[in-house]
């Protein structure tokens, strides 16, 4: 799962065996690495340990393979198709909606995104991290809908990795988490009731979760009370703050809430990488 060296791709350390990034059209994705980088599409320069790999001019999904010492880290990189936040709201029948065009807090995370991830049929079974599969971040929306349209960013990876290999090391038999949601469009964000406009679900780098190791459908008893309550969302929770100020890399600031239990789901955990500290629940 991890790997004998470090990659660095847009600003994040990673040592994980598979990665993720995306790109727009033609654009460059940088690569700090001091390894061999092996792609057979787009073009690939080096220059003083720091590779630059520009992409294709149309959008799909490319592997860069980064190699060293005879252990491989494998990069996704998703070419991302354009969309112009007040000028489109779907894309291919696809319902977008819009961004609030005034980023909360003059954060530039919180910018409109400018393009999305196409899944064709089949990609959903892409590993973009290593316990973790693009499929199980797409948005409930539009159920059967070819392409599914959706952003998964490289921080949140890195966090639900790393929160994943604690639970295990304390116990907690997991081969992944149930993501019960990941991406939200504007649209199915706003159908569902929420009338916030910076919910980190709609860039790509939140997710709400909980162990299933039994695959009933609802949290497992991590505090080993015999009980499904909001105390199992709590240990989680009190996990990933462990994880959180041990692990700086590999934990990207971001927010850490806890929910109940309501008549339509378990109690959950919600994790994301907005790029400053908060707590609720």
């Amino acid at each position: 799962m991890r790997v004998g060296f470090t990659i660095e791709v847009e600003g994040y350390r990673s040592d994980l065996s598979v990665f993720s990034t995306s790109v727009m059209p033609g654009g460059d994705v940088h690569i700090k690495a001091d390894a061999n980088l092996i792609s057979e599409t787009g073009d690939a320069r080096e220059e003083n340990g720091m590779w630059t790999w520009t992409a294709p001019d149309t959008p799909g999904h490319h592997e860069i393979f980064l190699t060293r010492n005879d252990e491989t880290i494998r990069l996704n990189v998703f070419v991302l198709t354009p969309f112009s936040n007040g000028q489109m709201d779907s894309i291919n029948g696809y319902r977008v909606g819009a961004y609030n065009p005034q980023p909360l807090r003059g954060l530039d995370n919180y910018l409109p995104p400018t393009g999305f991830i196409d899944m064709q049929p089949g990609m959903e079974d892409i590993q973009i991290a290593p316990n973790f599969k693009l499929g199980q971040f797409i948005c409930k929306q539009q159920p059967g809908h070819d392409p599914t349209y959706l952003l998964v960013e490289p921080g949140m990876l890195l966090k639900l990795q790393a929160l994943l290999e604690a639970a295990n090391e304390k116990g907690w038999e997991a081969d992944t988490f149930f993501i019960m949601s990941g991406f939200r469009t504007p649209f199915y964000n706003a159908a569902i009731g929420n009338t916030t406009t910076s919910s980190r679900h709609l860039f790509g780098d939140a997710s709400d979760i909980y162990i299933d190791h039994d695959r009933d459908g609802v949290m497992d008893d991590l505090n080993g009370d015999n009980k499904i309550t909001k105390a199992d969302a709590v240990a989680l929770a009190e996990l990933a703050r462990e994880v959180a100020e041990a692990d700086k890399t590999n934990w990207p600031s971001g927010g850490i809430g806890i929910y109940d239990a309501n008549a339509v789901h378990g109690p959950f955990v919600h994790i994301d990488a907005r790029g400053y500290p908060a707590r609720w629940g």
